[in-house]
């Protein structure tokens, strides 16, 4: 290679080096992840449960800026049915009350604005209900600003119990305010899973 070949292909590479160096940087990915796996559960006492080993489906969680996406697959669930999800505060085990945003279980969520517009459930952890098709199988995603993922505070879903029901819910009557709230709810939970973080 001649003297006049040897300073082109120098050039060559210091242009594209230049070039490189000011492309814009891969804009870092700031999404938090979380997943759910649901499993049967069986009542033994009024407040506790025995967790089965029967899969009942995966519950994908994301979290990009404020916007919380839950994404819900559901599967071996009795054809053509409509399950009713919530979440809880305690353990799959142990369900204990509806999460409700760190409020007392009187404060209502119905007005409350979720991407503007008003969440039209009375509380903060009802996910909404989920048509199960002739296959046994449902799915379900919802999107909403007023959870977060590993904040650390009265929002965060970290390590609530996502509990299914053997049926469904009807949220709009209970936002109703003539609605007379002093009924037993005894809609059946037939399947639960903890919401774990993904850490990789």
């Amino acid at each position: 290679m001649n003297e006049a070949m040897m300073k082109i292909n120098v050039l060559l590479c210091i242009a594209l080096i230049s070039i490189s160096s000011c492309k814009d940087p891969i804009e870092e990915d700031n999404t938090i992840r979380a997943i759910v796996n649901l499993n049967s559960i069986h009542q033994e006492t009024d407040n506790t449960y025995q967790v089965g080993v029967n899969p009942h489906g995966q519950i994908l969680i994301s979290q990009k800026d404020s916007v919380v996406t839950f994404e819900i697959q559901l599967e071996n669930f009795a054809a053509n049915t409509l399950h009713a999800v919530h979440l809880h505060i305690g353990s799959c085990a142990e369900p204990g009350m509806h999460w409700n945003q760190g409020k007392d279980m009187t404060t209502k969520f119905c007005n409350e604005r979720s991407l503007g517009i008003p969440w039209g459930k009375p509380k903060a952890g009802d996910v909404g209900n989920v048509s199960v098709g002739y296959d046994g199988t449902g799915s379900y995603t919802i999107k909403t600003d007023l959870w977060r993922l590993n904040s650390l505070d009265d929002r965060d879903i970290i390590g609530k119990a996502v509990v299914i029901h053997g049926t469904f819910d009807d949220f709009t009557t209970e936002c109703d305010p003539s609605h007379d709230h002093n009924h037993p709810h005894t809609n059946p939970k037939v399947a639960c899973g903890t919401i774990e973080l993904i850490t990789e």
